[in-house]
């Protein structure tokens, strides 16, 4: 027998016991007719409040006492009301439950899209992220300052508007390029950028630029490097070169012409000599490599490389005075430290003409220890100065090279100072003279009791 019959059966069983109730309790007071009245009435009342009941249940939960009074039809859909009412509670929870997943996920997702866009925007490359239409849709800090975006105004702008040039237009369109293009920067025509766009997610691209200037700027000093390297040491080894074979070609029977040829020789020997030991100098300064300090006495490196200058002058009879004004010492190393000061005595010598003045100094001021060289030299046109400390640049070739310079002294000057911390100041001025000026931080100088 199936659940329904039974419920069926119950019911049945309810309604008869009530007829019968009835029936027996009003049989003695009515007539017939009252007495079915009656019965159709309590009927239809009894089932009119199992409805109301029932109906009241959908709303709030049924006291106990008024569930006992129910039917057993009207029991069974009182149940199930509230089977409906706990499975859509449950239903409740678990769409709250799942609303609350995807909430934390898209938090989630909207955490790692801005940290990761944050850490997008600290990077020194410039980042635009285009549409399928190569529309603007989002860029970092970089990309606003080498293109020149700025807010809500370049959204959704063409990235071609930014880079018009012929070149760029047909490197975008070509989906399948992999080699970056080089584009001057649209906010800065003096910098160079290197573009690469990369296709990423549905038909988005990732635009990226980097500035290459200082890469540009360093491969061309390499260049002209090895360039004025080459030509620097290919001028004495062509006159050497030249005399050898003079030498072996011919038979040279005056001593005198011998001498001679051997004497030039020597003289472009010493000088590949000085080119090379100043290029391994150099070298050794640009490794970065910390050297070993000690404090050396300013006074007596000042005097020792006065006596050096003095030999050199020879028969010029160059005037050098020394000026100090106060005895010190600089915690630095030692063979740097002459380098630094030889190389600027010796530049006078060399530039100053026959019985010149070149005045050494040592001062100390608020930014920390000077050493000055003044010379009454040829001077150096205004044009000139601010590229002296290029490697084997020279504002006179040819008196360069007669004087024996290998045009990598000042070069050596401004990396010993840059290592240290110092500045280097040139003043000069046409059949005047020069002045070079070497500041030397205060932490490095100290004064030397008397």
């Amino acid at each position: 027998m199936t659940s329904i019959t039974r419920l069926v059966l119950k019911e049945f069983a309810v309604l008869v016991l009530l007829i019968v109730g009835i029936t027996l309790a009003t049989s003695y007071f009515f007539s017939a007719e009252i007495n079915v009245v009656l019965l159709f009435a309590s009927g239809f009342i009894l089932y009119f409040s199992q409805a109301l009941l029932v109906a009241s249940l959908a709303r709030e939960k049924l006291p106990i006492f008024w569930r006992r009074t129910l039917t057993p039809v009207a029991t069974y859909i009182a149940e199930s009301i509230d089977e409906a009412k706990n499975e859509r509670s449950l239903l409740n929870c678990e769409i709250d439950r799942l609303k609350l997943r995807a909430t934390n996920r898209k938090n989630k997702m909207a955490t790692l899209v801005r940290d990761f866009r944050d850490s997008l925007s600290v990077l020194p490359d410039a980042i635009i992220a285009l549409d399928r239409n190569n529309r603007i849709e989002w860029w970092n800090k970089a990309a606003g300052d080498l293109v020149g975006l700025s807010g809500s105004i370049d959204l959704k702008k063409r990235i071609e508007i930014f880079f018009p040039s012929g070149e760029f237009r047909r490197y975008i369109d070509n989906a399948k390029e992999s080699d970056p293009v080089e584009i001057v920067a649209p906010a800065f025509p003096d910098k160079l950028l290197s573009v690469r766009v990369t296709p990423y997610g549905d038909n988005q691209r990732l635009f990226q630029a980097q500035d290459i200037t200082l890469v540009k700027q360093l491969e061309r000093v390499r260049q002209d490097f090895v360039a004025n390297a080459s030509h620097e040491l290919r001028t004495p080894l062509t006159v050497i070169h030249g005399y050898l074979e003079t030498l072996i070609d011919q038979e040279i029977s005056n001593p005198e012409q011998t001498r001679s040829a051997m004497a030039q020789m020597y003289s472009q020997t010493t000088r590949i000599k000085g080119i090379v030991e100043d290029m391994l100098t150099l070298a050794n300064l640009e490794r970065g490599e910390k050297p070993r300090s000690e404090w050396v006495d300013i006074g007596d490196l000042i005097a020792q490389v006065r006596l050096e200058a003095q030999a050199l002058s020879g028969e010029k009879e160059h005037e050098i005075s020394v000026e100090e004004q106060y005895r010190c010492a600089i915690n630095w190393n030692p063979q740097e430290l002459h380098s630094l000061i030889s190389n600027l005595v010796i530049n006078a010598v060399k530039y100053t003409p026959a019985s010149g003045v070149i005045k050494l100094r040592w001062a100390i001021t608020t930014e920390g220890g000077c050493f000055s060289v003044q010379d009454t030299g040829i001077g150096i046109e205004r044009s000139h100065l601010s590229r002296l400390t290029e490697r084997f640049y020279r504002v006179d070739v040819a008196r360069s090279r007669e004087s024996g310079g290998t045009g990598l002294g000042l070069a050596i000057v401004k990396h010993v100072l840059g290592r240290m911390g110092g500045e280097l100041s040139i003043t000069s001025e046409p059949e005047q003279g020069s002045c070079f000026t070497c500041t030397f931080p205060s932490e490095l100088v100290r004064q030397i009791p008397q």
